[in-house]
């Protein structure tokens, strides 16, 4: 039987496109103020429904869906007894955080013994990818609950791999986090080097975005590095997270470039943890 009723735990730069997308798709999706309104009325106005607790939210989901900042609210939130005994017990969780592996597990270990299905599911592509439906989900659990859960899926996303186990989407999330960490920098740099050679960007994004030294967070972050533009997509703070999550999965390692960029997201973290993590170029680009 086709999906109809979602709930959504997590308004944020990146829940709340997803889940107008959703709402779009004719979804009948459920929500809950925390402490900001105005992402509320904004899905209202779409069609969305309010509901009073995420108690409320649970209990109306037949897919619940929650991406929240860290692994702390993942506990607090998806282990608290408010939500997990609301939920009904076919309903189906996609969890979409950027956490750990290990916190995945546990919530998964936790629902299992609810008889409540788990989707592993976090995404890549930024704010921008959330407003156009184009994310990349990075799954971990079982193909039969990917397949009952695709149309929803693809409400939001454009690439959708099934990657292993729950706790394998968040591992492989963790590895692309800490390249884009690392790649932010690295691109930072390109900037500042191309501008003191009087080098144009245009030409840096045609004949790098050709050569063996292209990324894809050079092409997509020139411009706004050019112009020292750092209203937040992805923030500072969260990338922060992030690197830290693989520099902690990877702790018996020699990861000294993941180290490093840890290192300096944490130095910029007070000044600039609100403002987009191209933020980190702030010192190479003044």
């Amino acid at each position: 039987m086709a999906i109809k009723s979602i709930g959504f735990i997590g308004l944020g730069a990146m829940g709340l496109p997803m889940a107008k997308n959703l709402v779009k798709a004719g979804y009948d999706l459920h929500v809950s103020a925390h402490r900001n309104r105005e992402p509320i009325e904004q899905l209202k106005s779409l069609g969305a429904n309010e509901q009073i607790s995420l108690a409320d939210v649970a209990a109306n989901s037949e897919v619940l869906i929650s991406i929240l900042p860290t692994d702390r609210e993942m506990e607090s939130v998806l282990l608290s007894d408010e939500v997990l005994n609301s939920l009904p017990e076919d309903a189906i969780l996609i969890e979409m955080t950027s956490g750990s592996a290990a916190m995945m597990k546990k919530v998964n270990e936790t629902y299992q013994k609810q008889g409540i299905r788990v989707l592993d599911g976090p995404v890549s592509g930024g704010t921008a990818g959330a407003e156009q439906g184009t994310l990349t989900v990075m799954t971990g659990g079982k193909t039969e609950v990917l397949e009952e859960v695709r149309p929803v899926l693809d409400a939001m996303a454009k690439n959708i791999y099934l990657v292993g186990d729950v706790g394998a989407g968040k591992a492989i999330k963790a590895i692309n986090q800490m390249l884009a960490g690392i790649h932010m920098i690295a691109s930072a740099e390109a900037v500042a080097l191309a501008e003191k050679l009087d080098i144009d960007k245009s030409a840096v994004k045609d004949v790098i975005g050709n050569s063996s030294g292209a990324s894809w967070m050079l092409l997509n972050k020139i411009d706004t590095l050019s112009e020292r533009n750092f209203e937040p997509g992805f923030k500072l703070n969260l990338m922060k997270k992030d690197v830290q999550i693989a520099v902690d999965e990877g702790q018996d390692l020699d990861m000294p470039l993941a180290q490093l960029a840890l290192d300096l997201y944490k130095k910029y973290e007070e000044d600039a943890g609100e403002l987009d993590f191209s933020a980190i170029s702030q010192k190479v680009l003044s």
